[in-house]
């Protein structure tokens, strides 16, 4: 059974201690041309996120960054 995590962008901000971007007008459709023409959302390139959300077996951040340096050490 799987269940559904929220994080809010306020919330990673604050953990991050860093501010919300301003992009400047226009920003917003010039990144998504740019997306759109590098492919960037297709299956091939996002699933691995994906996949590696559906594996991890924790809860909080810290475990993610525990779990993430694990598996790169790993398959370098």
């Amino acid at each position: 059974m799987s269940r559904k995590i929220e994080i809010k962008n306020q919330d990673i901000n604050a953990l991050l201690n860093i501010q919300s971007p301003v992009f400047p007008k226009y920003a917003t459709q010039i990144l998504n041309l740019a997306n759109r023409n590098a492919q960037g959302t297709r299956p091939k390139i996002v699933g691995n996120m994906s996949e590696l959300i559906q594996e991890f077996p924790g809860i909080t951040i810290e475990e993610w960054k525990i779990c993430g340096t694990f598996k790169n050490k790993h398959t370098l």
